[in-house]
């Protein structure tokens, strides 16, 4: 029960380098889903035009 709560409550994952995100920004993808992006990934999520949450 423990592992599942983790699970759907716990801190999402940076899409690009797949590390916990220290400070999380989110963006839309290009399929217009939301994602989480860490602060230094930040700089290669805007070059991707992915666009601010």
């Amino acid at each position: 029960m423990k592992n599942f709560l983790n699970r759907w409550l716990g801190r999402k994952r940076c899409v690009i380098c797949g590390r916990k995100p220290v400070d999380p920004s989110r963006y839309y993808n290009d399929e217009g889903r939301a994602v989480v992006v860490c602060r230094t990934c930040v700089t290669y999520a805007e070059r991707r035009a992915f666009r601010k949450r």
